[in-house]
């Protein structure tokens, strides 16, 4: 197109403007003009369900969205629940075993006075080593979903395994609250042997 037929156009549009009489009404949202078109209904039902599927896929997805939400924090809170004093006590032994099984031998001949007591401190030293902290959280996993395991379900483990795993956790702690006691120049606070 040329130059020429740009003007051409501008003028016939501006000269069709420009009569009063002859300007067409385009009002979109007129109500006569769209009930008398054919198929305008249908769009309008098909804009309508469209968007009201939309709204339902977003309040599912924001529905899924905080159930999953709530349903993680009430599971987090459960599992705090469970592990934070069986954890506190693995720390408790880690801790402690560690500090006297790191002392100088004269300080250890003061503490723990019997040749005995300090062969089960370094036996108690040695099996707490010989357990990592994931090695300690599998051990708490599985004890945990041995717990809720059906009877009939077949066991990886053998039973035995199982059991004296999920004991060590257990144990360990007792027979450091018990060896201490035997040590009279090791005093254990009150609290200490609570929690134990």
């Amino acid at each position: 197109m040329g130059k020429e037929d740009d003007n051409l156009e501008f003028e016939v549009s501006a000269s069709t403007a420009g009569n009063g009489d002859d300007v067409v009404d385009d009002d979109v949202w007129d109500d006569d003009d769209a009930s008398d078109s054919p198929g305008c209904g249908s769009v309008l039902d098909r804009e309508w369900a469209y968007r009201q599927n939309q709204f339902r896929k977003m309040g599912y997805r924001d529905g899924i969205t905080e159930g999953q939400k709530d349903a993680a924090q009430e599971g987090f809170n459960i599992g705090f629940m469970e592990s934070v004093h069986i954890a506190y006590r693995w720390g408790l032994v880690r801790g402690i075993t560690s500090a006297l099984a790191s002392l100088p031998d004269r300080l250890k001949e003061k503490l723990l006075p019997s040749d005995q007591c300090r062969v089960r401190l370094q036996s108690l030293h040695n099996s707490v080593q010989e357990i990592s902290a994931d090695d300690a959280l599998q051990m708490f996993h599985e004890s945990t979903l041995d717990s809720n395991r059906p009877l009939e379900e077949p066991h990886v483990k053998s039973e035995e395994d199982e059991a004296a795993d999920s004991s060590r956790l257990e144990t360990l702690p007792k027979n450091l609250l018990l060896l201490l006691h035997e040590c009279p120049n090791i005093k254990v606070h009150e609290e200490m042997a609570r929690v134990m």
